[in-house]
């Protein structure tokens, strides 16, 4: 079986495959093999909406199976100063992972003990020729962002899991 990783993010990307780990006789794939670049906006309500529009979008471009995703980190502590839905657009886009890192910290400055508090949800969505097959969605971590980075040496496209 084909499968078409569908997204661009070398991060997400790693994590989509490891949950396939075990898994006999799939073949990975990923968009860079497609010619068409593909942009699906991701303008649902919910994550899993947004994995599901993915991989319905991107699967029209190709015969194999494609799996998409979207993630989000909820912080209930910051209440309308923060989105599931638009963590990355909340802290920018075009920021460096540090300046990342040093906005979201000065976000929640003088949070504390349970306000501080965050869950990471995960959607996956499977697709083949434009027709959804498969959704899920799911809380995959919890924690608490920390007061002061312990260093800033941030692995790439990991500054939410590095607070």
């Amino acid at each position: 079986m084909n499968l078409l990783i569908g997204t661009r993010n070398q991060y997400k990307a790693t994590e989509m495959v490891s949950f396939l780990e075990g898994l006999k006789n799939i073949k990975i794939h990923y968009l860079d093999e497609i010619v068409e670049k593909i942009i699906v906006e991701e303008n649902q309500d919910t994550l899993e909406a947004n994995a599901r529009k993915k991989a319905l979008e991107i699967s029209k471009y190709t015969d194999w199976y494609v799996l998409s995703s979207d993630g989000g980190v909820d912080i209930p502590g910051l209440g309308n100063k923060w989105d599931i839905m638009k963590n990355q657009r909340t802290v920018g886009e075009t920021k460096t992972d540090k300046e990342k890192v040093d906005f979201l910290i000065s976000l929640m400055s003088g949070l504390k003990g349970e306000d501080r508090k965050c869950t990471y949800r995960l959607a996956l969505a499977l697709a083949k020729n434009g027709n959804p097959l498969w959704t899920f969605e799911d809380v995959t971590d919890v924690g608490y962002i920390i007061e002061k980075p312990q260093n800033t040496d941030i692995p790439p496209y990991r500054w939410m899991g590095h607070v």
